[in-house]
């Protein structure tokens, strides 16, 4: 008897390990796989609504009464995907929609945190596709951090760079010149784009006004030298003005600038203010033969 219990337990042991296990072990390996799948449809769906900006984690950040304590563990997940995305080497549109609902959430969660605004501005300006967007996070910045140079900076950089408006963005860097510990430079910066933007009176009136202010002797003769090349740039534009008009009126291009005066286009030819003069050229352009170039912020290219 005790035999025959024996090898009904051995006949028992070996049902199990031939059936029983390998069918727990298939169950748990489905079990395992459908978890999988679901995980990656969740990721995948979470990627998709970043993009729209329905995903959870935004709207939460739009209310953040909802994060119950949890604001800045969220801001910071949100931060962390945020420099995953802008990681990637060749960003898509996909990236950069992604990038901008996440530095929207960052900054809904925690608005004095300083550098994510300033990372989503840059990135998102250096594509013209998202400048609007990228002015967008850093006038965010601005209302969060006004006495930062460093946002109205970043917001001329890209209305010059990336939406070709060198007066938005003269503007702009105005601003920031203005404020605390703003390097000394952005108002010679700001002066080059007023006079491409073809309002260099605008940028006299700035830079006559930094030179009031100045008490660096140093910076007062940069200053003073910018106001030489501004003045160029204003007479040029305005000398090839009445050219385009002496041609209208005449049919043929001016010989000389003299001959603008003659035909009481303007009343007399400006003094370069270099001590040089101005010089009218065969295809109707005006230079100054001080003067090598015409005063223009360099393009990106």
């Amino acid at each position: 008897m005790r035999g025959d219990g024996n090898h009904s337990a051995a006949r028992a042991v070996a049902f199990a390990v031939l059936w029983v296990l390998p069918i727990f072990f298939l169950a748990a390996s489905a079990l395992l796989s459908s978890r999988i799948l679901h995980e990656r449809s969740l990721v995948s769906r979470t990627r998709d609504s970043l993009g729209g900006g329905e995903n959870l984690l935004y709207q939460v950040s739009r209310h953040p009464a909802f994060a119950f304590g949890f604001r800045n563990f969220l801001g910071d997940l949100a931060w962390l995907g945020a420099v995953q995305v802008a990681g990637s080497r060749k960003m898509t549109p996909g990236d950069y929609d992604r990038l901008y609902i996440l530095i929207k959430t960052v900054g809904n969660f925690d608005p004095r945190f300083v550098v994510p605004y300033l990372m989503g501005g840059i990135i998102l300006g250096d594509s013209p596709g998202y400048a609007r967007k990228a002015l967008d996070i850093l006038n965010r910045g601005v209302k969060s951090h006004p006495a930062d140079w460093r946002f109205p900076f970043y917001i001329g950089y890209t209305q010059y760079f990336s939406l070709g408006d060198p007066l938005e963005g003269a503007k702009a860097l105005e601003e920031a010149a203005r404020l605390p510990e703003s390097p000394p430079y952005l108002p010679l910066l700001a002066a080059r784009m007023f006079a491409e933007g073809r309002a260099p009176e605008t940028a006299l009136a700035f830079l006559e006004r930094m030179v009031r202010e100045e008490t660096d002797p140093a910076r007062l003769k940069v200053l003073n030298r910018r106001i030489r090349e501004v003045i160029v740039e204003r007479d040029i534009q305005s000398l090839e003005t009445a050219v385009a008009a002496y041609r209208e009126r005449m049919g043929t291009p001016p010989s000389m600038l003299s001959d603008l005066v003659l035909a009481g286009l303007i009343r007399t030819i400006p003094e370069e203010p270099n001590g040089g003069r101005y010089v009218l050229s065969p295809d109707g352009t005006v230079r100054s033969n001080r003067v090598t170039s015409r005063l223009k912020v360099f393009r990106k290219r």
